[in-house]
C-alpha cells in the first residue's frame, strides 16, 4: 500500500534520518515511536505528500485514501458536531469514480488481482457512506466520542479545544480511509472513550499507524513497531512489550559487535605506532592504516541517562486527610454534588474515575480546597498540606521569567545541579531552561507547572490529568517518583498504565441520570457509600468508592464498554434515517392498509438484499477468491445489480413510511 524507500531528511545540520525503509500493509497496525524531535512528525507529513525527502522515495498505491488526525487544535465554525463529522470532502464521489473506472477494467478482463482487491475495499466503505447509514454510523462515532446527542447540533464554537480534537477524530474514524495516522488520539479521551475507541480500532480493517505514549494502548492495538533512533527507522515485529524485549537483545549483540570491533581497532592502531616508522614494515602499516579508513564503524546508541527525582518531605498529616460532611457544590442554578460524605485518611491512593463531564475536576477542586462547599463542611486534617496540579496552573506562571527562574522560585534551597536535573526530566534540557515562560507553548508551561509540584513540600497530592503532555520516559521519572511518595494521593488520569501502579482504590463519579449507578454498585461497599443523594430534575453526580482494585474497575469497565459498542451496531438499520420528502394527503384506512403491507413486504425485501449483499462483501474482502477469477467478476456484477435494486426499494420504503406517517 506505500513504501518508504532509502529516505533521508535532514534540518540545517540536523540528520533525522538516513537511508530509512518502511513497508505499510493493507492490514499493517504499526506504532510509531521514537524520543521527541526525532523526526515522528515529519515522516508522517512525507507519507501525507506535505512533504518531500531530501534523498529516496515515498510511493502509494494508486487511489489510497488516508485519514489524518493532527495533534493541532482544529478550528471552529458555525457548523453543529454532527455536520462537522459528515462533511466528507466528497469521499464518496470519488469512491464511486474509481469504482467505476475498475468496473470498466473488469468489463476489458484486463483488471489485476490488485484491482480486485481495491474494489472490495471499494465496495464496503461505499456501504458504510450510503446516505442511510452514514448518519447513524456517525451518531454512533460521536456517542463514543462522549458527547451526549443533545451536543449533536451544537455549533463548534461552544466547544473546548480537547472536544474540537475529539470531533476531528469522529470525522477521521466516519472516513473508514485505506489508511489510519492517529497522532496522539488518546491524548484528550476519558476512559470510557477511550475503551470505545480500542473496540472500534480492532474492527477497523485498514491499515493503522499510530504515534502515543500511551504504552497500554499501543500494546493493544499494533502488531508492530517503526522506531526513529540515531538517524535510523528500525523495525520490530510485535507490541511494545515485545519491542522492549526484542531491543535489549539487540542492544546485546550490537555491544558484543561494538567490542570485538573495538579490540580490533586498538590492535592494528598498536601495530602502526609500532612498526610506521620501520622502512621494512612500512608498507604492511599503511595497509593497516587504510582498512582502518574503510571500516564500517559501530555506533551504540546514545546513553540516555535516567533522572531520578524524590518529592521533598513534607510533615506528616494527621490520621483523617479530608473528611466531607453533608457536601452539596452548585454553580448557579446547577447542582454538581448533593450531601457528599466521604473520608479521606492519610496514605490512601485514590483514582478518581467517570465520564467527562461528570464532575472529576470539581471534586479534585473541592479537595485541594479550590472550590468551598455551597453547603455543608470540608475539612483538612492536621498540617496537611495540598499540592494541586491542573492545566489552569499552567498559565499562572510568571511569563518575564526563565524555566529555571519558576524553578528556584520554588525551591531556593535547591542546587543548580538539582534543578537542572528535574528541569531535564521534563524536557528541558540544555539551553531550554533559559527559555522565557511567554514563549513557551501550552503544553510546555504544562511541563514547567508539573516540575514546580515536583519541588514543592506536600503531604497532600491532587493531580488531574498530570501525564498530557510528557513523553514516555518523563512520565516514568512522575511515575517513579509518585511511586516512592509517602503521602496521599487523588489524581484523575486517563493512562491506564500510569494509574494502575499506583492507586489502591477507586472513586467513581457517576452522573444522576445515567445507568452507571447499576453498573457502579457491583463494587460498593455498602458501609462506605459516598452518595449525592437525589436532586430535582435529575441534576448532580453520585461519588462512589468502589470496592475493587483498579485493574478489576478496567476489566469490568472494558466488557460493558464493549457490550454496549456491540448493541449499538446491531441497532443500525435502515429504520434509523428517513429522509425529508414531501408530505402526500390523508389516504382512506384500506389505503392506509395496503401501505402497510407494502412496507411490511419491502421490509422483509430489503432484509435479504441486504443479506445476500453481505455475503458478497464477504466473498470480495477475502484474497483468497481471487484466484477464480471469472467468477469473481460475476459476483461484482451481481452485487452491482443488488446495489441498483436495494436503492429502489429503499428509495419507496421510504416514500410508505412518510405517507403513513402523514
Amino acid at each position: 500500500m506505500l513504501q518508504l524507500k532509502n529516505v533521508s531528511k535532514q534540518y540545517g545540520s540536523k540528520i533525522l534520518f538516513e537511508d530509512a525503509c518502511a513497508f505499510i500493509g493493507e492490514n499493517s497496525r504499526i506504532a510509531l515511536i521514537g524520543p521527541n524531535g526525532s523526526g515522528k512528525s515529519t515522516l508522517i507529513r512525507m507519507i501525507l505528500g506535505l512533504e518531500s525527502p531530501d534523498f529516496g522515495s515515498v510511493s502509494k498505491t494508486k487511489n489510497i485514501s488516508i485519514g489524518h488526525l493532527a495533534q493541532e487544535v482544529p478550528k471552529t465554525s458555525e457548523r453543529t458536531v454532527l455536520e462537522e463529522v459528515m462533511r466528507l470532502d466528497g469521499r464518496r464521489n470519488r469512491l464511486l469514480e474509481v469504482k467505476q473506472e475498475l468496473e470498466l477494467e473488469f468489463s476489458r478482463q484486463s483488471a489485476t488481482d490488485a484491482d480486485l482487491q481495491r474494489y472490495g475495499r471499494i465496495t464496503e466503505e461505499l456501504e458504510h457512506l450510503d446516505g442511510y447509514r452514514l448518519e447513524p454510523r456517525a451518531k454512533e462515532i460521536i456517542s463514543g466520542m462522549g458527547f451526549k446527542s443533545s451536543d449533536f447540533h451544537r455549533p463548534l464554537t461552544e466547544f473546548s479545544g480537547g472536544w474540537l480534537m475529539r470531533v476531528a477524530l469522529s470525522r477521521v474514524l466516519l472516513m473508514d480511509p485505506d489508511l489510519l495516522l492517529l497522532d496522539e488520539p488518546t491524548n484528550h479521551l476519558d476512559l470510557e472513550s477511550l475503551l470505545w475507541l480500542e473496540e472500534f480500532l480492532n474492527e477497523y480493517h485498514g491499515a493503522l499507524l499510530l504515534v502515543s505514549h500511551d504504552t497500554r494502548f499501543l500494546n493493544r492495538m499494533v502488531t508492530e513497531v517503526l522506531e526513529i533512533d540515531q538517524r535510523k527507522v528500525n523495525r520490530f515485529t510485535g507490541n511494545l512489550d515485545s519491542y522492549a524485549i526484542q531491543k535489549e537483545e539487540r542492544l546485546q549483540i550490537l555491544r558484543a559487535q561494538y567490542s570485538g570491533q573495538q579490540a580490533k581497532i586498538a590492535q592494528i592502531e598498536a601495530f602502526v605506532s609500532r612498526f610506521g616508522a620501520k622502512a621494512t614494515k612500512a608498507r604492511q602499516a599503511q595497509s593497516k592504516l587504510k582498512q582502518l579508513e574503510k571500516m564500517d564503524r559501530i555506533e551504540l546508541p546514545e546513553n540516555r541517562s535516567t533522572v531520578r527525582f524524590r518529592f521533598p518531605p513534607a510533615a506528616r498529616s494527621g490520621k483523617e486527610v479530608v473528611t466531607m460532611d453533608q457536601v452539596t457544590l452548585c454553580y448557579g442554578s446547577k447542582t454538581v454534588f448533593r450531601d457528599l460524605k466521604w473520608v479521606i485518611p492519610r496514605g490512601k491512593r485514590v483514582a478518581v474515575v467517570g465520564v467527562n463531564g461528570a464532575g472529576k475536576t470539581t471534586m479534585l477542586k473541592l479537595l485541594a480546597g479550590i472550590l468551598k462547599p455551597t453547603s455543608g463542611e470540608l475539612k483538612h486534617g492536621h498540617q496537611v498540606k495540598a499540592g494541586y496540579y491542573a492545566q489552569l496552573q499552567a498559565e499562572g506562571l510568571d511569563l518575564k521569567k526563565t524555566v529555571f527562574e519558576e524553578l528556584q522560585n520554588v525551591a531556593p534551597e535547591a542546587s543548580i545541579t538539582q534543578l537542572r536535573s528535574i528541569a531535564g526530566a521534563f524536557l528541558f534540557s540544555g539551553d531550554a531552561v533559559e527559555k522565557k515562560c511567554s514563549i513557551l507553548s501550552g503544553g510546555e508551561k504544562a511541563r514547567v507547572a508539573l516540575a514546580k509540584l515536583l519541588l514543592f513540600p506536600s503531604n497532600f497530592l491532587v493531580l488531574d490529568e498530570p501525564t498530557n503532555h510528557l513523553d514516555i520516559e518523563s512520565r516514568g521519572v512522575l511515575l517513579d517518583a509518585l511511586q516512592d511518595y509517602e503521602g496521599t494521593l487523588c489524581l484523575v488520569s486517563h493512562d491506564r498504565e500510569f494509574i494502575s501502579p499506583l492507586v489502591d482504590s477507586v472513586l467513581e463519579i457517576v452522573p444522576l441520570e445515567s445507568d452507571r449507578v447499576g453498573f457502579a454498585s457491583h463494587f460498593v461497599a455498602c458501609t462506605s457509600r459516598a452518595s449525592s443523594g437525589k436532586s430535582s430534575e435529575g441534576d448532580g453526580s453520585s461519588a462512589i468508592p468502589l470496592v475493587c482494585d483498579y485493574e478489576d474497575y478496567l476489566a469490568r469497565k472494558t466488557q460493558e464498554v464493549r457490550e454496549t459498542h456491540k448493541s449499538a451496531q446491531k441497532t443500525l438499520s435502515p429504520k434509523k434515517s428517513k429522509p425529508q420528502l414531501k408530505e402526500e394527503k390523508s389516504q382512506n384506512s384500506n389505503q392506509k392498509r395496503t401501505w402497510q403491507r407494502e412496507r411490511e413486504k419491502l421490509e422483509a425485501e430489503i432484509t435479504q438484499l441486504e443479506k445476500k449483499q453481505g455475503e458478497l462483501s464477504d466473498v470480495l474482502s477475502d484474497e483468497k477468491n481471487y484466484e477464480n477469477r471469472p467468477q469473481t467478476l460475476q459476483y461484482i456484477e451481481e452485487q452491482k445489480q443488488i446495489q441498483e435494486l436495494l436503492s429502489k426499494k429503499l428509495n419507496r420504503w421510504e416514500e410508505v413510511c412518510l405517507l403513513l406517517e402523514s
